[in-house]
């Protein structure tokens, strides 16, 4: 039906009923039918343009196992859904409150739906609280084009704040060198300098203004 459907109306109102489908598979508290869906999650991106391929930055936050393959398969449509070009995220926004964010797939639905509203800057901060490993593929697929100033604006100092008060800031460290990586690529060194904090060491930002400065000059 969905595929059939040229009407946005009934293509919204089949989506929403789908996205509820789905999250009735994640919440139910009895073990699911023991079925396997006609189609998979990749067969559905692969076959129906409503249904998108999940962001990069999910496959940090997916887990390896769930608690059946059903919960599983509707976790990927599900995803697919919210990383598809139909679904209205603000006409589910009110299902997703029933799934609790502290599992990281619960996490990532919640993530995904403030990410397609726009909510950049507190989806940045949400995901340094829980898990910053998926930080810089986040950025990289999301902060682009007229987001990008959320780079330097943004993560930059989010990280750069929140290595100087971490005990164990290894991962921290790995992003911010590759964000200085980006931000010196898209600055003016004078523009770098001033995102340099007043008590950053000048050794470990040196070579990404030297960076930035060769580039200024080859342009």
């Amino acid at each position: 039906m969905l595929m059939a459907s040229s009407q946005d109306a009934v293509i919204q109102e089949l989506l929403f009923r789908l996205a509820s489908v789905y999250i009735d598979r994640l919440t139910a508290s009895e073990s699911p039918a023991k079925h396997k869906s006609l189609k998979s999650a990749d067969d559905l991106i692969s076959s129906c343009s409503h249904y998108g391929a999940l962001y990069p930055w999910l496959t940090v936050l997916n887990p390896v196992q769930i608690s059946s393959y059903q919960n599983w398969e509707a976790l990927h449509k599900l995803q697919s859904l919210l990383c598809g070009p139909s679904l209205s995220v603000g006409s589910v926004a009110p299902l997703l409150e029933s799934l609790s964010e502290e599992t990281l797939w619960g996490f990532s639905l919640h993530l995904l739906c403030a990410t397609r509203r726009g909510h950049y800057g507190r989806s940045i901060e949400q995901l340094l609280d829980r898990c910053p490993q998926a930080i810089i593929a986040y950025a990289n697929h999301q902060l682009q084009d007229k987001h990008m100033a959320l780079w330097w604006q943004k993560l930059l100092p989010e990280l750069c704040n929140r290595t100087r008060s971490a005990a164990d800031n290894s991962i921290l460290l790995g992003a911010l060198k590759e964000t200085l990586v980006v931000v010196a690529m898209e600055t003016s060194p004078t523009e770098f300098l001033e995102l340099i904090p007043d008590d950053g060491t000048a050794s470990y930002f040196l070579p990404h203004l030297l960076t930035c400065s060769q580039r200024h000059l080859l342009a």
